[in-house]
């Protein structure tokens, strides 16, 4: 059942760390439990492993139809295994929902920084569904915080949407605007490009765009494009309740 039919006669020591999670795991269901607790099971193990045994780890538990409930602080594991995650915080409970509403719909500052790479720049509320960045007054999602107050605005890298064009300066409206490339970052199937401005202040944003976006753009360090922030996307959040 874990795959290990042709290591029956080996001794611990001789197994891989790998072999062993799965060893660990016969254990544990040899008994039948009605409810399997997993903590950190994967966490020791290398990149490669941890990923294929993940996808064994869920599809055992489907065929045994056993409750489990896994501890793990990789991110990227809880998203691809689990059908609710809880997230907590100083052992408080921030959050509960499926991966995708834990990764699109943060309830909290924590959550948002927590789960997925996210932008977090300081600026100003100005009305329920406005606020100020640097020079920039940006729409945004319905909030719940005072005009004047202070709050961190967020949105993820892959919500920004650039722009083919650079944007006349006298017709850059709302959440639409212009902004310098500061850094490039290569992570194999994307690039993360720094941007900034002096609209944005001392703040910068980061955005991901595919390998053939970049090369069709002709993005590079110092060249100038256009984004939008959808105001739909841009979340913001009290700065004294993470």
């Amino acid at each position: 059942m874990v795959g290990l039919p042709e290591q029956e006669y080996k001794y611990p020591s001789q197994l891989s760390g790998g072999q062993q999670q799965r060893i660990a795991l016969a254990r544990a269901i040899a008994t039948s439990p009605g409810l399997l607790l997993l903590d950190e099971p994967l966490s020791a193990l290398d990149a490669k492993v941890r990923v294929y045994l993940r996808h064994e780890v869920k599809a055992l538990q489907r065929k045994l139809a056993v409750t489990t409930i896994m501890v793990t602080h990789d991110q990227e594991e809880a998203l691809t295994m689990a059908d609710r995650i809880v997230v907590m915080n100083q052992g408080v409970i921030d959050q509960i929902g499926t991966p995708t509403e834990i990764y699109r719909e943060p309830k909290t500052l924590f959550v948002a920084d927590f789960i997925g790479t996210m932008n977090h720049v300081n600026g100003r509320v100005v009305t329920p569904e406005s606020v100020k960045l640097g020079s920039l007054a940006l729409a945004c999602r319905k909030h719940g915080l005072a005009p004047g107050k202070r709050a961190v605005i967020s949105i993820r890298p892959e919500d920004i949407v650039p722009g083919d064009e650079i944007v006349a300066t006298v017709t850059q409206t709302g959440n639409i605007f212009n902004v310098a490339v500061k850094n490039m970052e290569f992570l194999g199937s994307f690039w993360r490009i720094h941007l900034g401005d002096e609209q944005l202040g001392n703040s910068q944003l980061i955005i991901d765009l595919s390998v053939n976006a970049v090369i069709r753009m002709n993005t590079s360090v110092g060249k100038k494009m256009s984004i939008e922030l959808p105001s739909d996307r841009l979340m913001v959040f009290d700065p004294t309740t993470n």
